[in-house]
């Protein structure tokens, strides 16, 4: 085993606040399964993958728009009983004109003959995992309807607000299937992958087809549409992210523009109101 430091960075164009605390949320983006308490000084927490990799941490630097670091108290990885305790993970924020620099820092222990592996993962986590979660076209709504009815929209009635007469399939538990096919310019197959009453549902893109671009029409393949709701005093706060759409895609001009339509308009009309003023056809 040897010590050793390894940084990446990458330059994102959203604000510091905004960045923080989307990277504080590591359920949504990081690559390990979490559980455990949200991300503040002195919580701990647990990712493991699968059976096989797993590790128990907690947070001892938290800076809010600055700084968050955690340490891992005990580790374990099956395959070679390789043991990761007292390693450091440490992200830094950095203003930058109306963008944000984040730099995260892999501070321990690795195996020898392993430090390019770590390089692959940690570049990995942050210029595509961490990347595509900040840079993805995100949108939000606030409705004066209860977390509960917001969720039932979410999941029940999709074609109500989008797809129309072109949705075919189910959307309302985990592992359903549905598909919006608008002929000659879209087609997509949802997957459920995350459903928590009340609280968020996960579309995962398993099949899509963008007829109207001229290179590569797969661009919607495999990324998510994510819903998180949550209460705002006597609002409820909507928040939509297509994470992986993000403006280096060559759909990404028209999909904002259709996806701003979708949730600011029609899914906002149909929550507040019953109903949208125009269908997708």
């Amino acid at each position: 085993m040897i010590n050793t430091k390894y940084a990446v960075a990458v330059k994102v164009t959203k604000p510091a606040d905004h960045v923080f605390r989307q990277i504080i949320n590591l359920k949504n983006w990081w690559v390990e399964e979490f559980t455990g308490e949200e991300p503040k000084l002195n919580s701990e927490f647990v990712l493991k993958s699968g059976d096989g990799h797993f590790s128990k941490n907690k947070v001892i630097e938290f800076v809010p728009d600055k700084k968050f670091t955690w340490i891992t108290i005990e580790s374990k990885r099956v395959a070679d009983n390789f043991d990761w305790t007292g390693t450091k993970m440490i992200f830094e924020l950095a203003s930058e004109d109306d963008n944000t620099i984040v730099t995260f820092t892999y501070d321990g222990i690795v195996p020898e003959n392993q430090e390019e592996q770590l390089k692959e993962i940690c570049n990995y986590c942050i210029r595509n995992l961490l990347y595509n979660y900040l840079e993805s076209f995100t949108a939000t709504i606030e409705v004066t309807k209860s977390p509960q009815e917001v969720f039932k929209i979410i999941t029940s009635d999709v074609s109500k607000w989008w797809g129309g007469k072109d949705l075919t399939g189910s959307s309302t538990k985990l592992n359903d299937e549905f598909v919006v096919h608008h002929k000659g310019a879209h087609f997509s197959k949802q997957k459920l992958i995350e459903v928590i009453p009340e609280n968020k549902n996960i579309w995962q893109v398993a099949e899509g087809t963008l007829h109207w671009l001229p290179y590569d029409q797969q661009e919607w393949k495999n990324t998510k549409m994510i819903f998180e709701i949550s209460s705002k005093g006597n609002k409820t706060v909507l928040h939509f992210t297509h994470y992986g759409l993000v403006p280096a895609k060559e759909c990404y001009a028209k999909c904002e523009q259709g996806w701003t339509m979708v949730i600011k308009d029609w899914l906002f009309h149909y929550i507040t109101e019953g109903h949208v003023n125009e269908r997708l056809l």
